[in-house]
């Protein structure tokens, strides 16, 4: 599944992501604007430390579950939430 950061709290990973394909890409925010799905990587204090776009995580958790998985060791990322682009869901948290 296609995802990019769009936005780096941390420092160091703005455009990180993986192409359509599963394989490890750099990119612009503004290729994030086409993908469906808006996501947030937390440590584990709660701090929003990346923020990015994604593909549909409803209709693929398993997919859906790559930037949390990538971003797991390097950056102590713990938790993610997710919702749909556009609309004033509330965030999910990601739970396969």
């Amino acid at each position: 599944m296609r995802w990019i950061i769009t936005v780096d709290n941390h420092g160091g990973c703005m455009g990180l992501g993986e192409d359509a394909n599963g394989a490890p890409a750099r990119g612009t925010p503004e290729q994030g604007d086409a993908l469906p799905m808006e996501f947030r990587l937390y440590n584990a204090r709660g701090d929003v430390l990346f923020e990015g776009r994604c593909g549909d995580i409803d209709a693929d958790w398993w997919d859906g579950f790559e930037p949390l998985n990538y971003l797991w060791q390097p950056f102590r990322c713990r938790r993610m939430s997710y919702r749909r682009v556009g609309t004033e869901e509330i965030w999910r948290w990601f739970r396969p």
